[in-house]
């Protein structure tokens, strides 16, 4: 019943203010630290194609972690979730590319060529939208083969949270809370690694991010 609930338009509308206003008041009534920021820097003034990578865990709360001039595009699935966590993060200025999905794979990759052309950033989930949790997908991989771009690995940990009963283990934070936002080391594809070196290098990368972000102490 809940299931074709939201599968109307305004109900999805709906959740989304919903989830963007509870959004607002995490951010607001909290204290943020971002670490390692010269790495996004450095490049956003290179004008080099950037891809934020974040785990599908944490989506929602990384539209605060975004406070740059570049326009910044999300990749969501086009499933039900999806429209709602879209709807969510326009009320913060982030529109989004719809993917994920054997039906719009092709149209959704032009579009990430499209924007990662116009120096606009494209932010992408590469455990989405179903997992497995934490795992590098070939798709990431060869997209930054072909595109010549740069990807951005991107985590944040909080004191308040709560991990859900979800595939992803999807983290619930909340207000008055205290935020640590880290950028990763830059990753490009590196022609003299075989595919699958690549893969495991930059597999390697998020997990050192994440054990990082989760030794911080506040």
């Amino acid at each position: 019943m809940l299931k074709q609930f939201l599968k109307h338009e305004l109900t999805q509308k709906v959740a989304g203010l919903l989830i963007a206003y509870y959004l607002k008041i995490c951010f607001q009534t909290s204290a943020w630290n971002i670490k390692n920021e010269k790495a996004i820097n450095n490049l956003l003034k290179k004008k080099k194609k950037v891809i934020v990578c974040f785990w599908h865990s944490k989506l929602l709360m990384m539209v605060f972690c975004w406070n740059y001039p570049n326009k910044f595009k999300m990749l969501i699935s086009g499933h039900r979730d999806g429209k709602i966590i879209s709807n969510a993060v326009s009320h913060f200025g982030i529109e989004t590319i719809s993917g994920s999905s054997r039906k719009n794979m092709i149209s959704s990759l032009k579009q990430i060529i499209s924007q990662l052309n116009q120096k606009n950033v494209v932010g992408i989930t590469p455990d989405g939208p179903r997992g497995p949790k934490e795992q590098i997908k070939d798709g990431l991989v060869s997209l930054i083969k072909k595109t010549d771009a740069v990807i951005v690995p991107l985590t944040y940990c909080a004191r308040f949270k709560v991990e859900l009963n979800t595939w992803d283990n999807f983290l619930m934070v909340f207000p008055f809370n205290k935020f640590v936002a880290v950028w990763g080391d830059p990753f490009y594809y590196n022609s003299n690694y075989t595919f699958e070196e690549n893969k495991k290098k930059l597999q390697e990368e998020f997990e050192r991010l994440e054990k990082f972000s989760k030794n911080l102490s506040y």
